[in-house]
């Protein structure tokens, strides 16, 4: 989740004045975007839920920088971890953001198969990420761009991960969807034109994971 969204109005924890990455964009629009982005994020986790087959869940929170929060969550755990969340403030990072999901899966990856050494009807977990934007990377300085394609690139051939990007924009913007693409495991783009629409796309959302296992 994008760390260039939020403001202290509107009651948002820790969010810093000042920090509104959009000119145009009120700062009180701003911490209500943070509140949409966890409400959506929170509805996914309850949606996915309902998969009939074991899950966990970890989350990863990036602005300049990826922080891994939380890893191998139940659903209530990571709907807790998910209510916690406070806006950092700074840039974006999506290089570090898939980092940070890499090493995620590769703890649990490694938990899982040390779980399962005498079971010989283990069966590798399918591995999902979603990740969450309004904006093309701003950090590295030296390719943000280039930084994160070749992130993505390593989770989806080293850590076979399906990565879906769900991208918030205001304004049609070929560049940052084609910049979408190409993190995206299969050419999809799950676009609004605001972070209240964000619950629009559970529906869709929901189909694709279940298209990927």
């Amino acid at each position: 989740m994008s760390g260039s969204i939020c403001s202290n109005e509107s009651g948002c924890i820790g969010c810093p004045s000042g920090t509104c990455r959009d000119e145009f964009v009120t700062q009180g629009t701003c911490c209500n975007n943070f509140a949409f982005v966890k409400g959506f994020a929170s509805l996914m986790v309850q949606s996915l839920s309902n998969f009939p087959a074991e899950k966990t869940f970890s989350i990863v929170q990036f602005a300049t920088e990826g922080q891994l929060i939380s890893l191998m969550e139940t659903n209530d755990e990571a709907l807790s971890t998910i209510d916690q969340l406070y806006y950092t403030g700074g840039i974006t990072n999506h290089a570090e953001a898939i980092s940070e999901c890499r090493r995620s899966l590769s703890a649990s990856l490694a938990f899982q198969q040390s779980a399962a050494t005498s079971d010989t009807t283990y069966v590798p977990p399918k591995n999902i990420m979603v990740l969450i934007t309004d904006g093309k990377p701003t950090t590295p300085d030296d390719d943000p761009l280039g930084a994160a394609m070749k992130q993505a690139r390593k989770a989806r051939e080293e850590n076979e991960v399906f990565i879906i990007p769900v991208f918030i924009s205001p304004r049609y913007d070929s560049d940052a969807l084609s910049f979408m693409r190409g993190l995206s495991s299969n050419d999809k783009v799950f676009d609004v034109v605001d972070f209240e629409s964000l619950k629009t796309l559970k529906d869709r959302l929901l189909e694709e994971v279940s298209c990927s296992l």
